[in-house]
C-alpha cells in the first residue's frame, strides 16, 4: 500500500515537472521573435534592432500596417533614444538596456536618435 502511495506520488511529481517545462519553453519562445514576422494570434509585426556603435542595425524594417512591436538593444556605453521622425513615439534607450515598444502604424516613418540625429532608420509599413 505505501508502494503504491508513493509511486502516485511520483506520477505527479513528473506530470507537474512536464507542465512546467513545456510552459517555460513555450514563453521563451515568444519572447525570442525575431524581425520582421508576424505577430501570433491578433496580427501585426515583431522586430528586433540593435543600437552598437552609433548605428541601427539594421537600419530599415519591414512591418505590416498596425499594431508592430519593436525589441530595441542599446549595446552602446551611451544613452540614446528610439524618435519616431513624426513626433509619435520617443522612447530612451539606456546605456546597456533593452525596450520593447508597441506602435500603430498606417503609413512608412523614419526613426531618429534625437541625442545624435545622425543615427537614422525607417520602418517600411506594407
Amino acid at each position: 500500500m505505501k508502494g503504491l502511495r508513493i509511486a502516485g506520488l511520483l506520477a505527479v511529481a513528473v506530470v507537474l515537472t512536464a507542465a512546467a517545462c513545456s510552459s517555460s519553453s513555450s514563453s521563451s519562445t515568444s519572447s525570442t521573435a525575431t524581425s520582421p514576422s508576424a505577430a501570433a494570434g491578433g496580427g501585426g509585426s515583431t522586430a528586433t534592432i540593435t543600437v552598437a556603435n552609433f548605428t541601427f542595425d539594421p537600419s530599415s524594417v519591414d512591418v505590416s500596417s498596425g499594431k508592430v512591436t519593436l525589441t530595441v538593444t542599446n549595446n552602446d556605453t551611451t544613452d540614446h533614444t528610439f524618435t519616431l521622425d513624426d513626433g509619435s513615439s520617443n522612447t530612451p534607450l539606456p546605456a546597456g538596456e533593452t525596450q520593447t515598444i508597441s506602435l500603430d502604424l498606417t503609413k512608412t516613418v523614419g526613426w531618429h536618435c534625437t541625442i545624435h540625429p545622425t543615427m537614422k532608420g525607417t520602418l517600411n509599413v506594407g
